[in-house]
């Protein structure tokens, strides 16, 4: 089991690295672009950089997405506190409570990778420019989405676990 758990941290710490490192190769890349495509107006009202829309929709779309993974494994999104265990002083019940929360967006990212995976399954159109399969574009859905289903499932066991030990 320790090595499971030890496993698991390694491959935690690398995607979490990983993710990090795409979504702020993402954002430089954006920075570029966009600063680019201005100073490229600033010298000629006609000068357009017709290949930049679809960059752009590339990097944002994979920087939202790879970014909310990122987010969602850190624990790092918001959320209302640490108010359950202030007004109730069962752990069982608090445990209870947050595994409630934790399978309701477990669910919802079910959802979520379901229809973002037949959206790019389903999509054959190519972008205007590169020729890039829009699926490339909607790619970052369902990966983000199936990162964020597993590590809701982890929180799920993680809580229920506390439901039926909670002094471990």
């Amino acid at each position: 089991m320790k090595t499971l758990i030890r496993c698991f941290g390694t491959f935690d710490r690398a995607l979490t690295r990983a993710l990090k490192f795409v979504t702020v190769v993402l954002f430089v890349a954006l920075l570029g672009i966009l600063t680019v495509n201005v100073a490229a107006r600033f010298v000629s009202s006609h000068l357009a950089l017709e290949w930049m829309d679809e960059i752009v929709e590339l990097c944002f779309a994979s920087l939202v997405f790879y970014g909310a993974a990122a987010v969602w494994m850190t624990k790092g999104h918001f959320s209302a506190g640490n108010w359950i265990t202030k007004v109730c002083k069962n752990p069982r019940l608090v445990s209870l409570y947050r595994a409630g929360v934790e399978l309701a967006s477990l669910l919802f990212m079910a959802v979520f990778l379901k229809y973002s995976l037949q959206l790019t399954l389903k999509s054959h159109e190519v972008t205007a420019y590169f020729q890039i399969p829009k699926a490339v574009l909607y790619a970052s859905m369902p990966v983000s989405a199936a990162i964020m289903v597993l590590y809701s499932a982890g929180a799920v066991a993680v809580e229920l676990f506390g439901v039926f030990a909670p002094e471990d």
